[in-house]
């Protein structure tokens, strides 16, 4: 009898032993997961053409310069949807990895277009990002009279008409935009912005929530609106809950831009040293200075960052 529960113990110590193993085994997939999840890698991109626009997981990640490259020294390690526009060609669509720690060029050869309503709606993006909204208006006019349906050239337009604060043809042309193509996760977020320019917050937020759904997370431009439009609630000062999203949705829309835009890390730090949580606003605000040393705030950041950590010594 003694040998009987003698065996069974030691099965049930290997058992142990086996489960212990198995854990550490997990724990160590799962460190490995998050240092992937944080590692990069520099992608350089070369079109030949000067002011070459790049998106990344359709995020816009920079303009080659005048040699027609552009270097990116920190991309997320993935295989991503890569897109190239140069005004006068056909857009280049593809695919790249990047993998971790390492260094990737992809050359990237364009065909020129001669189709007009292509190449007025690439005049329109052009003329939008350089903030001459008016004439980018009259461009994207032109592309749609000569194409239909084209639901992309309503959406630059929407997002021209919004600036210039014509929120009434905005609408129609979202609208519009919405009906030609179902469903539009980016005319869904345009329509987010505009609720929100508008001053109609919890439209806002349901609307960025919608567009959310239909691009099933993957829209850093939804997140980073919702963000926003939470943060602009009147409760969010007193619900910690709220703020707990805000910061979630700051934190996952970062986190597809790829840190291409180190003013939202300012932006959360700001959010975090409302809600008193000092140490994770100076870790944010040591983002900020990480990826744009010579940047607008940063002197102003160094400042508060050493006066958290003097309130953080003095408790």
């Amino acid at each position: 009898m003694m040998r009987g529960e003698d065996t069974v113990r030691g099965t049930e110590t290997t058992h142990l032993k086996i489960i212990a193993l198995v854990i550490v085994c997990l724990l160590a997939v799962v460190a490995r997961a998050q240092r992937a999840s944080n590692a990069t890698g520099a992608l350089r991109i070369i079109t030949g053409n000067p002011g070459s626009v790049v998106f990344i997981n359709n995020v816009r990640h920079g303009v080659t310069d005048e040699t027609g490259a552009l270097d990116l020294p920190r991309v997320k390690a993935g295989a991503y949807p890569l897109r190239v526009r140069t005004v006068g060609f056909t857009d280049w669509k593809g695919a790249v990895v990047v993998v971790a720690r390492s260094k990737r060029e992809l050359k990237v050869a364009q065909k020129p277009t001669s189709d007009q309503s292509e190449l007025h709606y690439q005049k329109g993006d052009q003329l939008r990002d350089s903030a001459k909204n008016e004439e980018a208006v009259e461009e994207y006019r032109k592309a749609i009279s000569l194409r239909k349906p084209f639901p992309e050239a309503r959406v630059g337009m929407a997002r021209s008409l919004i600036t210039l604060q014509n929120f009434q043809e905005a609408e129609k042309q979202i609208q519009t935009a919405l009906k030609e193509r179902t469903p539009y996760a980016e005319a869904q977020t345009v329509l987010a912005n505009m609720r929100r320019s508008q001053g109609l917050v919890e439209e806002a937020i349901a609307e960025y929530r919608k567009a959310l759904r239909i691009a099933r997370g993957n829209s850093f431009e939804a997140h980073i609106g919702l963000a926003i439009a939470l943060n602009e609630l009147s409760e969010s000062d007193d619900d910690p809950r709220l703020v707990d999203e805000i910061v979630r949705e700051y934190r996952i829309g970062i986190a597809q831009d790829m840190e291409t835009e180190p003013v939202l890390y300012y932006q959360l730090g700001e959010i975090l040293e409302k809600a008193n949580r000092k140490k994770e606003a100076i870790e944010a605000y040591r983002n900020y200075l990480r990826l744009d040393p010579e940047g607008q705030y940063a002197s102003a950041v160094d400042s508060i960052i050493e006066q958290l950590k003097q309130e953080i010594d003095k408790r």
